[in-house]
């Protein structure tokens, strides 16, 4: 059995954050039913290339264990299966911008009012209330205004963004948080819930670590980079080849670290004495490490660095990750994807691969008996 097993999912649902939360939930076994406009389907099918036959590979990325239903949620036919499904899931979730399924009669008080049990989910750029409530909410938007852009910066360099949509998977990631919380209530109270994620609030909570230093202390995140603004050294160092990165969390890994570099000096200099100093000392230590980490190549130093028991890793591209890790690695049908990082015990997990456009829609209506 799957620990979601006989939850039932409509999803309504398009772009990023909306389809990859519901693609965890089907993952760990909830049937997910995504209704889809019928003449172009999820904005993301088109967002290649690359392509696999008409669908983009960032769609499959994202939906695979779903059914897809074509619908035009304007007319009454849309509307009434909507409604049908919805009698009878346990979640809806529903990404479009504040007020718009009111509009079409499929809000919250009129999916409720059909099934009060149901939990609820919305998710939007910027909340349901609000002078920006009206605005679109893409990712890219989100880490320009969050100040997400400016702390990625390398000091003195321009903004820089993250390569993947970060604030819509934050969102996903809050979302089915909320969502197995609410099914969970729901077998102690029996109450359906209304849930609201917006990105911008979970982009801003996922940079607790750095909106913390100005909340409590008054500084401004300063732009770091390849590094880290609170622990030195933690960052990404250029070797006589090639890039490394190491991580010195701690005391004990700072004093391996010196002797691996053959810099038992560091160890008594004042300026590294601890953390806090190293940090405000932190442009002569990263020059002076630079100059150690220049004079052998990068895997001699990752050898040494290992053997010292010093966290450290090459900088490496998406294929060698991959090559270095096939049991991430999962088919989905004929299709090869990264595979959920969620594991049971005993719990061996299927997947199935992402739908085409509109490949459940007769089946699925005549299921929920709407002609």
């Amino acid at each position: 059995m799957h620990p979601l097993d006989g939850v039932l999912i409509l999803d309504l649902t398009r772009a990023v954050s909306g389809p990859f939360c519901t693609m965890a939930l089907a993952d760990l076994g909830a049937r997910v039913i995504k209704v889809e406009e019928p003449e172009h389907g999820d904005e993301t099918r088109a967002w290649g290339p690359p392509f696999e036959a008409d669908d983009a590979t960032y769609f499959l990325g994202i939906n695979r264990n779903k059914e897809s239903v074509a619908l035009d949620l304007k007319s009454q036919r849309g509307r009434a299966a909507v409604l049908a499904i919805a009698a009878k899931a346990d979640v809806v979730m529903e990404n479009f911008r504040p007020g718009v399924t009111d509009r079409l009669g499929l809000g919250f008080e009129a999916l409720k009012a059909v099934n009060p049990r149901l939990i609820y989910a919305s998710v939007s750029g910027f909340g349901s209330e609000g002078a920006n409530r009206d605005r679109p909410g893409y990712d890219l938007i989100l880490q320009a205004i969050s100040g997400l852009m400016k702390v990625s910066a390398v000091p003195g360099g321009p903004p820089v963004k993250c390569a993947f949509p970060v604030a819509d998977i934050m969102a996903a990631s809050f979302a089915s948080q909320a969502i197995l919380a609410a099914l969970y209530r729901r077998t102690q109270t029996g109450e359906g819930a209304r849930i609201e994620i917006s990105l911008v609030e979970s982009l801003l909570a996922a940079m607790s670590a750095i909106t913390a230093s100005f909340l409590i202390a008054g500084k401004e995140p300063a732009p770091m980079g390849i590094g880290q603004a609170n622990i030195t050294p933690y960052q990404m160092f250029q070797c006589a080849d090639g890039e490394i990165v190491i991580a010195v969390t701690n005391e004990r890994i700072w004093q391996r670290f010196c002797e691996a570099l053959g810099q038992p000096g560091w160890l008594a200099d004042s300026r590294y004495q601890g953390n806090a100093e190293r940090t405000r000392n932190r442009a002569a230590l990263v020059a002076e490490i630079h100059s150690v980490l220049a004079g052998a190549s990068a895997a001699e130093w990752i050898a040494r660095l290992e053997a010292a028991a010093v966290p450290c890793g090459a900088v490496q591209t998406v294929p060698q990750m991959l090559g270095q890790r096939p049991d991430v690695v999962i088919s989905a049908g004929d299709l090869r994807l990264v595979g959920s990082p969620m594991h049971f015990a005993g719990v061996e997990t299927e997947y199935r691969r992402p739908p085409r456009l509109g490949e459940q829609t007769e089946a699925v209506l005549r299921e929920f008996g709407v002609g």
